[in-house]
């Protein structure tokens, strides 16, 4: 039976990535800090709200689909990492899916840090 940091943990990593996958940046905002940063793979890192937003709507036009499927969780105090495959239908409609691991810092019970931990590259290919 898992622990109850482990249950809110495991709550909140599931809100993240179903909101992901349902492709709505409003409720990821939501979860979010104002002062939230973000940073995926190598990219630059992005700072606060706004840009936060705009980078997520940049990313999700940038494929056909996706979706996460958590392998596992681990938290500590403000720390939530998930390891993860993600499964991605790109605009030419070819398939693939990528193992990822995101590390998220939380503050207040919101996200104040999101790092993706990945090599998204092929994505793009």
């Amino acid at each position: 039976m898992p622990e109850r940091g482990d249950t809110i943990a495991a709550g909140r990593a599931e809100a993240i990535f179903r909101a992901f996958d349902a492709k709505d940046i409003a409720a990821l905002a939501a979860l979010a800090t104002d002062d939230v940063r973000l940073q995926i793979g190598n990219a630059p890192v992005v700072e606060g709200k706004r840009a936060f937003v705009d980078s997520l709507e940049a990313f999700v036009a940038s494929v056909a689909s996706f979706s996460h499927t958590v392998t596992e969780i681990w938290s500590d105090r403000n720390a939530l990492i998930a390891e993860l495959s993600v499964h991605y239908t790109r605009l030419d409609g070819q398939e693939l899916t990528l193992p990822c691991c995101n590390v998220f810092r939380l503050r207040d019970g919101l996200v104040a840090d999101y790092r993706v931990y990945m090599d998204i590259n092929p994505v793009y290919a």
